[in-house]
């Protein structure tokens, strides 16, 4: 049994609404994780960078291309400073922030 175009594209917006949902509650966990990452932790900073790599890939996937590529920048961060042994807390604050106005505006984009 097919679905029609209809169907598949209900079921992309009810995915895309999940999707959503969920990227706002884990930005407030990622904000809880950055500032813990200040004490050096790196198995926080690999927590961060599993969390954004998934943030990352589910939103190029259903087009949210800023949440995705903020993500994505946030990902590279923690990849490197994890390779690097040393965290730079204000700059991952800084893509945090940028992260968060991505969600905020597809957010309010989705909005009736």
């Amino acid at each position: 049994m097919s679905s029609g175009p209809d169907e598949l594209r209900a079921k992309m917006v009810q995915i895309a609404g999940r999707y959503m949902e969920r990227v706002t509650r884990e930005v407030v966990q990622l904000r809880t994780m950055v500032d813990n990452a200040a004490s050096g932790n790196l198995d926080v900073i690999r927590e961060i960078e599993t969390l954004t790599h998934r943030m990352h890939g589910s939103g190029a996937m259903l087009q949210f291309h800023e949440i995705s590529s903020c993500a994505g920048e946030m990902e590279r961060l923690a990849a490197s400073f994890v390779a690097s042994g040393a965290v730079d807390q204000p700059l991952m604050l800084e893509a945090l922030d940028k992260l968060q106005t991505a969600i905020d505006k597809a957010v309010a984009a989705r909005a009736p």
